[in-house]
């Protein structure tokens, strides 16, 4: 996917199986995301603000990382496809008193995200917008969300709309973009270096050696597993590190190692490039380690 996000032709992908979509209602919809997430929520103060934050559980293991969107109505809020379930059951127990319904509404949604640059064409002031910032735009007489989003330093934006308009819309990108399936759209997150669920994102890993410190505040107010996360990011505990690495050929296990020990795992992988988590002392650019019989190289680090 590489040859077509950096050509002057963007590109889309159709993500409605990739992400789920779910719908907050309520006036305690936003304070109780604040306290069951990282980043600090209550800043989200006017209609059309967002910003991801990550739902931690009680040891500060990473259950996903959420898009948060205040609309004038509700608040919108996008997880893993494969994480929904967990997502709602957790808002779900967390909310006692509060005012907050939760409606799962990814089967009635459609979810677009275009990759590249020059959008204000299309979405006039996009631009202008911060990261994960929304408007309400018009395509083919649809009306949609648009999200101004990123992947590491490319831009992108996310378009969600109604399902009955999903033909409709895929057709409009179709008409002026390069459309990729989601093989090339996870190459291109292995390429920048994204984390995503149920790879790098899962309770097997914290936020801090996941690369997630920018969705985390550390002075808002209680949230579930703060206590771990601030100590492990006070007392520098963070034990290993998100990497980028390569290698020739096919792997055949997921363990790294180095001099025969276990220093790292493989996460995802795929095409002579992947991500892993290594132990710091092992986590340098251009380390050489190894995996079975296969040399394998650090290219980048992906931890601040």
């Amino acid at each position: 996917m590489g040859k077509y996000y950096l050509s002057e032709k963007p590109v889309f992908v159709d993500l409605v199986d990739y992400f789920s979509r779910i719908d907050l209602y309520g006036e305690d919809s936003l304070d109780l995301l604040d306290r069951l997430s990282t980043n600090k929520l209550e800043n989200l103060t006017e209609p059309y603000t967002g910003m991801s934050s990550v739902l931690t559980t009680n040891k500060g293991r990473i259950i996903d990382l959420l898009g948060v969107h205040r609309l004038p109505e509700k608040v919108l809020v996008t997880t893993a496809k494969e994480s929904k379930r967990k997502v709602i059951e957790w808002i779900e127990f967390y909310t006692i008193m509060e005012d907050v319904e939760v409606k799962d509404t990814s089967a009635e949604t459609c979810h677009f995200r275009l990759v590249g640059e020059k959008w204000d064409e299309l979405f006039p002031g996009i631009s202008e917008l911060f990261v994960r910032d929304s408007m309400r735009c018009e395509i083919e007489g649809e009306s949609v969300i648009v999200i101004r989003e990123e992947m590491s330093d490319v831009r992108c934006i996310d378009v969600i709309g109604s399902m009955t308009a999903r033909s409709k819309i895929g057709d409009f990108f179709a008409g002026k973009f390069n459309k990729v399936d989601l093989k090339d759209f996870n190459q291109l997150r292995l390429k920048l270096g994204i984390p995503a669920f149920g790879f790098e994102l899962t309770e097997d890993f914290n936020p801090l050696e996941a690369g997630l410190i920018s969705h985390i505040s550390f002075n808002k107010g209680c949230y579930i597993g703060q206590e771990v996360v601030a100590r492990l990011n006070t007392y520098e505990k963070v034990q290993r590190k998100l990497v980028k690495l390569a290698w020739q050929g096919d792997l055949d296990q997921k363990e790294i190692t180095y001099d025969g020990k276990s220093v790292g795992v493989i996460t995802s992988a795929e095409s002579g490039i992947g991500l892993g988590f290594v132990r710091n002392t092992y986590a340098d650019l251009k380390k050489e380690l190894d995996c079975g019989d296969r040399k394998i190289m650090v290219t980048e680090i992906l931890v601040e």
